[in-house]
């Protein structure tokens, strides 16, 4: 149990040094804290200082939700946990999902169950207005397809606090 919490600690360090770093310079994280000491909410800034991801937390440290954002500041992608860290449908169905977009123009979007198995894929007109909506029978793709949101892996939820202090 402990070898899969740390191993999952090292992918998420790796990810967070590969992404959220350019060159020498590290991004630039805001931290917000509950009462009780816990993170409440990080979020993190490019060295142009655009929004790049926010990871919200619950009072107990475990990770509930993270977002990420491209260089125009669009939502791209979005995923739900549970305690555990395994991948939760929200009130709206869907565990994660993703966006695609042409400058500011959203031109498609799928959501993603518990499994990280695509359940809807929706898509956009020049002008905004959805052209073609597919539930999960309709989909002609692989499962995983876009889906790599970086904690999708499900597993254990660790405390993002261990994650700041032990991380690059």
């Amino acid at each position: 149990m402990r070898t899969i919490a740390v191993s999952l600690l090292l992918l998420f360090l790796w990810y967070v040094s590969r992404g959220f770093c350019e060159g020498d310079v590290e991004n630039l994280k805001q931290f917000d804290y509950w009462e009780n000491g816990k993170l409440k909410q990080c979020t993190v800034y490019d060295v142009d200082g655009r929004l790049t991801s926010k990871v919200f937390c619950r009072n107990d440290g475990t990770i509930e939700k993270m977002e990420k954002f491209d260089a125009y500041g669009n939502k791209t992608e979005e995923a739900l946990y549970d305690q555990s860290g395994k991948l939760k449908a929200g009130i709206d169905g869907w565990a994660a999902m993703r966006w695609w977009y042409e400058g500011s123009r959203l031109i498609s979007q799928i959501a993603y169950d518990g499994d990280g198995i695509p359940i809807e894929r929706k898509q956009y007109s020049e002008s905004g207005k959805l052209m073609l909506r597919q539930y999960r029978d309709e989909l002609d793709m692989n499962p995983y397809e876009g889906a790599q949101m970086h904690m999708m892996l499900g597993g254990r939820n660790i405390s993002y606090e261990l994650i700041r202090r032990e991380g690059p």
